[in-house]
């Protein structure tokens, strides 16, 4: 269903723009500084058009690209601290197991039969 909205949307599109490429073809001047030249208004406007799409498009890939480097930065740093923290809870497993080996052989010392 979403494509097809897509489908008409852009049908609707192409039509606007065919109907507005009849309507604007005189010739307007246009000045480069250096030359001018007499293109049709619509050529003139396709042409801005595009080159606003293009920096459009540079500029949304740019900053996806900034995005993406600052996410992969986030994830390295949260699994150093993930190794850090995994590593600390290792350690003080390991502490807490021989402090209760070390409580339990003390108790067991202490509650030692007498042998007659």
């Amino acid at each position: 269903m979403k494509n097809q909205w897509r489908l008409v949307s852009a049908l609707v599109i192409v039509l606007v723009i065919i109907v507005f490429a009849i309507l604007n073809v005189e010739p307007v001047r246009v000045n480069f500084g250096v030359a001018a030249v007499h293109w049709p208004l619509i050529l003139v406007i396709v042409i801005t058009l595009i080159l606003g799409v293009v920096t459009a498009v540079l500029m949304a890939t740019v900053n996806e690209s900034k995005e993406r480097s600052a996410h992969a930065k986030a994830i390295a740093a949260a699994q150093a601290k993930i190794d850090k923290l995994t590593a600390e809870n290792k350690r003080l497993t390991l502490r807490l197991n021989n402090k209760g080996k070390q409580t339990r052989g003390a108790a067991e010392s202490a509650v030692a039969p007498v042998k007659k």
